[in-house]
């Protein structure tokens, strides 16, 4: 499993601790946005200067974080105990 796919799966639960106290929900995926373009940006410090690996990473973990969230997290009972 490559790191961005790691990453990506246990973003969710850091990414609902960041939105815990905000209830709009644009803001909240906002949120969600900028922690995996960040995430990205850190996976990618050696090659900052190839686009097509960084914005890959970033959309990697994206993608993998989503996924993630609506799949399992969304609906975990441990969710639930956090909010």
């Amino acid at each position: 499993m490559q790191l961005q796919n790691l990453i990506g799966l246990v973003l969710p639960p850091v990414i609902d601790l960041i939105n815990k106290k905000i209830g709009d929900e644009r803001i909240r995926f906002a949120v969600s946005i900028l922690l995996c373009v960040v995430v990205g940006l850190l996976i990618n410090l050696d090659k900052l200067n190839d686009l097509n690996s960084l914005l890959g990473n970033m959309a990697v973990v994206f993608a993998t974080a989503q996924t993630t969230y609506n799949l399992y997290w969304k609906k975990s009972t441990l969710r639930k105990a956090i909010k």
